[in-house]
C-alpha cells in the first residue's frame, strides 16, 4: 500500500509539473527599447501611439514613457534568469523513507558531493546511514549519477546510485558473531526546483536494493548464517547546492 502510494505520488507530481514548466518557458512579454539604450520588460497597460505609453514591469512598478524616447516596441519570449548550475561543485543532502510492510519503514540520511559537468549531468560520491535495525543498520558508500531532462529552473531528472553497504550492529548485546555488508543499488526519478542561484530543493522516488548478512549462535552451538536482501520503494526530499 505504502509503496504504491509513494511511487504514484511522485509520478503525478512530475506529470502535473510538465505543463507548468513548458508554459513558463513559452510565456511572452512586452519589451520597450529606448533611445538611450535602456530596455524595459513587462506588460504595456496603456499606450497612445503619438504621445506616451505605460508599462508595468516585474515587481509591479509602472513607468510612463514618452513616445519620443522609444526606439522600438517588440513582443518577445519572457526573460527567465538561469538559476540552475551550469558547471562546478554540487551537493545533494537529503532524507528518504524506505517503505516496508507492517510499519517497518526505514529512514536513510545521505549526502552526495559531486561535480556538475554540464547543465544536465552531474556525478559524485555519496555516504549515508539507514536505520533498518533488523537487526543491522547500514552505512552505504556509493557513486551517484544524475541526469536532468530539461535545462529549466524546475526540471525532472533520473538518477542511478550504486555502491557497497557497510553493516553496523546497533545492539552489541544481540548474539551476532559476525556480520558484513553487500550491494547497494538505487534508481529512480525526481523533480528539482531552484530557489535562487545555485540553490534548490528536490523530491524523488525510486527502487532500492540493500544486501547484508550475519551469523548468530543457534541451537547446539551451531552458527546460523542469514542473508538479508531489502527491496523497497523509497520517497525522499532534500537540498541541492
Amino acid at each position: 500500500m505504502y509503496q504504491s502510494y509513494f511511487w504514484k505520488s511522485l509520478l503525478i507530481l512530475i506529470f502535473l509539473s510538465f505543463p507548468g514548466i513548458i508554459l513558463a518557458q513559452l510565456a511572452m512579454e512586452d519589451v520597450v527599447y529606448l533611445n538611450n539604450g535602456s530596455i524595459l520588460r513587462g506588460e504595456i497597460i496603456e499606450i497612445n501611439e503619438d504621445e506616451y505609453l505605460k508599462i508595468k514591469i516585474s515587481g509591479g512598478s509602472v513607468f510612463f514613457i514618452l513616445m519620443d524616447e522609444v526606439e522600438k516596441i517588440k513582443r518577445e519570449k519572457a526573460y527567465r534568469p538561469k538559476l540552475f548550475k551550469q558547471k562546478g561543485y554540487v551537493n545533494y543532502t537529503g532524507l528518504e523513507i524506505l517503505s516496508g510492510d507492517q510499519g517497518s519503514n526505514a529512514m536513510r540520511y545521505q549526502m552526495v558531493n559531486g561535480y556538475q559537468f554540464t547543465p544536465l549531468f552531474s556525478a559524485g560520491l555519496g555516504i549515508g546511514f539507514v536505520n533498518y535495525h533488523d537487526p543491522l543498520n547500514t552505512i552505504p558508500v556509493f557513486a551517484d549519477a544524475r541526469f536532468k531532462l530539461l535545462k529549466f529552473n524546475t526540471a525532472p531528472f533520473i538518477f542511478l546510485k550504486g555502491g557497497y553497504n557497510f553493516s553496523v550492529n546497533p545492539n552489541e548485546e544481540y548474539p551476532i558473531e559476525d556480520h558484513s555488508g553487500g550491494l547497494m543499488l538505487n534508481a529512480g526519478i525526481g523533480i528539482q526546483f531552484e530557489i535562487n542561484e545555485n540553490v534548490g530543493w528536490y523530491f524523488n522516488a525510486g527502487y532500492n536494493i540493500d544486501k547484508m548478512e550475519y551469523e548468530e549462535e543457534g541451537f547446539g552451538g551451531r552458527s546460523l548464517k542469514t542473508s538479508l536482501v531489502y527491496k523497497r520503494i523509497h520517497f525522499g526530499f532534500g537540498l541541492a547546492f
